[in-house]
């Protein structure tokens, strides 16, 4: 879809584009904050691509927004009746010019590119939404990305790791990779899908506050988490992943890890003593470089036997030690917390913390059994 215009004298301070049934789709689009009764000059070069891969309706995006002025917002709807997706795009604060290219689907990702010489200090555009939802199974099943304080350079890519090996542990496979990039810092996001709108067992949610230029959370080669971040790390994160199938009869019912002033953390799981993919080993937890303020990570897991669904509860003893320095043990149940925000105040101290993590068996059953038996009641 292009639109030019060339000293036109705009009646209304809004435009709107609206049209029904063109190649099964429907198209709506809508342009706010055109100066009324001044010539104007606007280009907008959009491209809307479909492609089912897998089931999934994968829509990708790619627009050229040029005019003699800046516009106070744009909101795109397209609904694709033949493939059942609906995918919806609005920008806000858009400066005179702008390229957004956005994908949706198995994988979701952006780039945001504003010549230097539009943009407001480091700040791009004020706020991007893109949403896709498939129509499956008689439901509709969403991903969302929204952004904000948006730098003048940004890439964010997020997909699915689809390096498998079923003789490792499966904590982690299978999660989804973040590669964030941008010319400044600043910037927030959120983004959610649910599993079957990115063709994926599983939903999750991400969202991120005061981001630094560069932030990546992957799987290791050794099929454990990396988290890093440049800079100060990031003010505020929060990871959420629900409803996650692992071994059989076990789900991972939620999984959270929260952050504050987080700069890094590497997940580790290692296992001793494993018979077989379905039984395995005693599991020994290694949380090291932790540098920042504050992480949180807790998980909640059940199992289905005989019909009996089993809430399962660890209680896990946790050794911290700081800068080589033994910092405290404690116990929690199915999680760990860490505050590194006292321990950084000391003048002349500075360090990353690791934690050892083991299960402990006893405790686990007793509290497995309890929980189990009180859900029952």
């Amino acid at each position: 879809m292009t639109i030019g215009l060339d000293g036109w004298e705009p009646f209304n301070s809004e435009f709107v584009i609206s049209s029904r049934g063109v190649n099964g789709q429907d198209v709506f689009l809508t342009i706010e904050g055109l100066e009324v009764g001044s010539p104007t000059s606007l280009l907008i070069d959009s491209v809307f691509r479909t492609e089912t891969v897998g089931g999934i309706t994968e829509t990708s995006t790619s627009t050229l927004y040029r005019m003699s002025n800046r516009l106070d917002w744009f909101h795109a709807l397209v609904l694709n009746r033949q493939s059942g997706s609906r995918t919806e795009m609005m920008v806000q604060d858009i400066p005179e010019s702008v390229e957004i290219q956005a994908s949706l689907g198995n994988a979701v990702s952006m780039d945001v590119t504003v010549p230097e010489e539009f943009r407001k200090g480091d700040l791009g555009v004020g706020s991007i939404m893109i949403q896709q939802m498939q129509w499956l199974e008689g439901s509709w099943w969403p991903a969302t990305l929204f952004l904000t304080q948006v730098p003048g350079s940004m890439n964010l890519t997020t997909e699915a790791d689809l390096n498998f090996d079923i003789t490792r542990n499966l904590a982690f496979q299978g999660m989804p990779i973040l590669d964030f990039s941008a010319s400044s810092e600043g910037m927030s996001l959120y983004i959610e899908a649910q599993g079957r709108a990115i063709n994926s067992k599983g939903n999750i949610t991400l969202m991120a506050e005061g981001l630094a230029d560069r932030l990546s959370i992957k799987p290791t080669e050794s099929y454990g988490l990396n988290i890093r971040s440049s800079g100060d790390g990031v003010d505020r994160l929060y990871f959420r992943a629900n409803d996650m199938p692992t071994l059989p009869p076990v789900v991972l019912d939620q999984m959270e890890a929260m952050g504050e002033n987080l700069k890094s953390a590497n997940i580790q799981i290692h296992e001793f003593g494993r018979v077989t993919v379905m039984i395995p080993g005693y599991q020994l937890i290694e949380v090291s470089d932790v540098q920042g303020g504050r992480i949180i990570i807790s998980a909640r897991a059940t199992a289905e036997i005989n019909g009996i669904e089993i809430d399962l509860r660890g209680v896990v003893l946790d050794a911290q030690i700081t800068g080589g320095v033994p910092s405290g043990t404690s116990l929690g149940v199915n999680g760990f917390a860490s505050d590194l925000s006292l321990l950084n105040m000391i003048p002349g101290f500075s360090g990353s913390t690791s934690h050892w993590m083991a299960p402990e068996p006893m405790s686990s059953g007793i509290l497995t059994v309890v929980a189990t038996l009180g859900g029952m009641a």
